[in-house]
């Protein structure tokens, strides 16, 4: 699976349905996740606004770890082994 921009800004939650971030920028096929951003950078990334560069604090984010893809992403309980 491979991410695209129109990924960022998807807002991440673990399996039990808890917010755990948001996908900050996609840069070569790859996801990167801001934990717990701020109203303003989330609000930023939704409009489309400034730079979509990822930050020291975003993560990628692996596709064998993904449940479900939409406009939202969930990540499974654990990894596939």
């Amino acid at each position: 699976m491979e991410f695209t921009e129109e990924d960022e800004s998807a807002s991440v939650f673990d399996a039990d349905r808890e917010k755990i971030g948001v996908v900050t920028e996609v840069r070569d096929g790859t996801a990167y996740v801001e934990p717990e951003p701020s109203l303003t950078e989330e609000l930023k990334a939704k409009l489309d606004w400034g730079s979509h560069e990822a930050d020291e604090d975003a993560y990628a984010l692996r596709a064998d770890w993904i449940d479900e893809r939409d406009d939202e992403i969930l990540l499974r309980t654990r990894p596939r082994e």
